[in-house]
């Protein structure tokens, strides 16, 4: 999988669910890491939410980001404003 840091990623990229993201650095550690999911909330047609996969924490939600509405994907602005930028990077789905 290509990981990029959010930082490189345009702002009106767009964030799908199934795009996979990395936030490093957890546990004092900078190689060790959650990774999150995006995903669409059950009856909701607002947001999207990212959820925890990692073990120990799998299925916690850590945000949800604005869908671009009336669209079904949410921007990069939105996920480095929600997310930051430090530590963390992004796969996307093919």
């Amino acid at each position: 999988m290509n990981w990029i840091p959010l930082s490189e990623i345009d702002d009106n990229i767009k964030i799908w669910a199934g795009s996979r993201i990395r936030l490093y650095g957890i546990n004092d550690n900078a190689e060790d890491y959650y990774e999150y999911l995006v995903s669409f909330i059950y009856a909701n047609s607002e947001y999207l939410q990212l959820v925890c996969l990692s073990q120990g924490e799998a299925g916690n939600i850590i945000c949800v980001l604005k869908k671009d509405l009336p669209n079904a994907y949410a921007l990069g602005k939105e996920l480095k404003y929600m997310m930051g930028i430090t530590n963390t990077f992004i796969a996307f789905t093919v």
